[in-house]
């Protein structure tokens, strides 16, 4: 899988992007606050239909610009696809091949993209709510129908919560609704949580085997799903659903004092731990870094194996906060996983890859290619030589637009991600 085409309009600081990537190695050097994050961004948006710096998606169109577009053609199976995706103040469209998708839930899963950046790094000292945002984004990688399951469950507790809220607020309420929320939240809840419970025990053991590659000796790392009460004690679907029935009921009182609610798979914690302790208070900040970097190579792979090829890798700016052990574990894995690469730097020298490579300039928004390396099999190893390098860039349509069976989109939850159906248009 990798992207043969990348285009945006009005995206941030980007007033037009036309990029022609390698389909191993991109670069993109330049200042800090020129774009280069930018650019990733973009791809984000197009796998996920979500951003990883904000959780309104209108916030990403340029300053003065109504909207924004971005769109790509995604080579993967040996077939290529057009994805695009136009951005407005209120509402946003998404199209595959030309056409606008009928929901975003059909629209999922074409491409697959995983970013590593600076904040991923603090992960096992974050807020929960972050290492959770993590973890579903992990998730639907793997199982795009996770997020579907995850909306339902968001837009069931938001309802349950604006009653209570209004109930708090001194507002009279209609408590037999909150009985239909109850079992929203149940039913939903106890799929999100078994998901992940059953994810993350699996995914402990590839993050191990990484580990143990990557850490110093006698060091052993650990994932581990906490469920807030006694959700941690369910062994099943059925039983998930059954106890977080019977908390939300038993808690009803304390939710209408409080106005919202407090049990559920939204409190729910993902800790990595050392040694069997949490890592959060006994790993040093070097041994949590390691953790982190296991744990980006592990997903990698772990998608490799499930999807039958590499996804996208996004790298921003990385290197710079990784000591020169782990950045020459980080290069190596980079170089045996052989899928399409994007890193952001502010010296592309400082990047020591074998692989064939192209260098991107990001000045003011504007991206230009500063040249293409490719690298041949001599006798004795791997040694880059320069060669010319196409010079055109494509061009065409950013987007198709159309009316009909449009799939409208929301960022509105910086928790809730795409997948799910929309049947109105909703904020941006």
């Amino acid at each position: 899988m990798y992207i043969e085409r990348l285009y945006a309009e009005r995206f941030r600081n980007i007033e037009r992007l036309e990029l022609l990537p390698h389909p191993r190695v991109n670069i993109l050097e330049g200042d800090n606050g020129q774009g280069k994050t930018n650019v990733l961004e973009a791809i984000v948006v197009l796998a996920s239909l979500r951003s990883f710096r904000t959780g309104r998606l209108s916030e990403c169109i340029e300053f003065d610009a109504d909207q924004s577009s971005i769109a790509s053609h995604v080579q993967r199976g040996g077939a290529s696809t057009h994805l695009g995706v136009q951005l407005g103040r209120r509402r946003h469209r998404v199209f595959v091949d030309g056409k606008a998708a009928s929901t975003t839930s059909s629209y999922a899963g074409r491409l697959v993209a995983v970013l590593f950046g600076p904040g991923d790094l603090a992960l096992p000292h974050a807020d929960p709510a972050l290492r959770r945002r993590w973890l579903d984004r992990v998730i639907f990688n793997h199982h795009p129908i996770h997020l579907a399951d995850l909306r339902r469950y968001e837009r069931g507790l938001a309802s349950r919560n604006a009653l209570l809220k209004q109930h708090r607020r001194g507002s009279h309420i209609d408590v037999t609704l909150i009985d239909v929320y109850d079992r929203l939240v149940a039913e939903h809840g106890a799929v999100v949580s078994e998901r992940r419970a059953t994810f993350v025990a699996d995914f402990d053991r590839s993050l191990a085997a990484v580990f143990g590659e990557v850490a110093s000796p006698g060091l052993v790392s650990g994932l581990r799903y906490v469920p807030r009460g006694a959700l941690k004690d369910a062994v099943d679907v059925e039983a998930r659903r059954a106890v977080l029935a019977s908390e939300l009921a038993e808690r009803r009182s304390t939710d209408l004092r409080l106005g919202y609610t407090t049990r559920g798979p939204h409190l729910d914690d993902v800790v990595f731990e050392l040694n069997g302790r949490p890592a959060r208070v006994h790993a040093s900040q070097g041994q949590c870094r390691a953790l982190v970097l296991a744990a980006k190579i592990a997903e990698i792979t772990s998608l490799e194996r499930s999807l039958g090829e590499s996804p996208v890798l996004l790298l921003d700016d990385v290197s710079s906060e990784l000591d020169a052990e782990r950045n020459r574990a980080l290069m190596a894995h980079l170089e045996a996983l052989g899928g399409q690469v994007f890193l952001t730097t502010t010296a592309a020298r400082h990047i020591r890859v074998a692989s064939p490579r192209r260098v991107f300039l990001v000045r003011g928004g504007e991206v230009h290619r500063a040249d293409e390396i490719d690298v041949e099999e001599k006798d004795d190893g791997l040694a880059p030589s320069a060669v010319e390098a196409p010079g055109a860039e494509a061009s065409g349509p950013v987007t198709e637009t159309g009316e009909a069976g449009v799939a409208d989109l929301t960022a509105a939850s910086a928790e809730m991600a795409p997948g799910a159906e929309s049947s109105k248009p909703m904020d941006g």
